[in-house]
């Protein structure tokens, strides 16, 4: 008999957009301001009650970064960690989305509010960044080289429908 293990489920969402200055696509990226040895990342937290791993990443990118406008694309993996000695579970599994966005701003300052999950305060820095130069450390941008050309043909499929 298989042994059902009990994990934390996660969402995280890699924010595309078109370059407004270059011909590129570039991605959202956040620094904890007052955390910089946590590197580059992207937003994702842990899913509430009855929440998809899709509707949780939404959720995360607007809550941590305070992005606008966006229109989710795909879910495009997971990853199974072994985490025994950090959280309550032995397990977490990060579900990795896409989604859009035409905010026009390149960089900004994020203080993060009433979330309720322990977040609360956090102060980020957002920023676009080229997808080739988005320096996303803790292997964070393992399916990236996915979404990329995923966004680039849903970008492409929603110009040629007429409005």
């Amino acid at each position: 008999m298989p042994e059902i293990l009990e994990f934390r489920q996660r969402g995280a969402a890699y924010v595309l957009r078109r370059s407004p200055e270059r011909a590129g696509i570039e991605v959202l990226v956040m620094l904890h301001r007052d955390q910089p040895e946590a590197g580059v990342q992207i937003p994702g937290g842990g899913a509430r009650p009855g929440e998809t791993p899709g509707e949780t990443a939404m959720r995360e990118a607007v809550e941590e970064t305070g992005v606008r406008g966006l229109v989710f694309g795909e879910v495009i993996g997971s990853k199974l960690m072994a985490v025994p000695e950090w959280r309550d579970h032995d397990y977490q599994v990060t579900t990795y989305s896409w989604m859009a966005t035409e905010d026009p701003r390149a960089a900004w300052d994020h203080t993060v509010v009433e979330t309720g999950d322990g977040d609360d305060g956090l102060r980020m820095r957002c920023e676009f960044r080229p997808v080739e130069a988005s320096g996303i450390d803790w292997g964070l941008d393992w399916l990236l080289g996915f979404a990329v050309p995923r966004f680039a043909a849903f970008g492409e499929l929603a110009a040629r429908v007429p409005a």
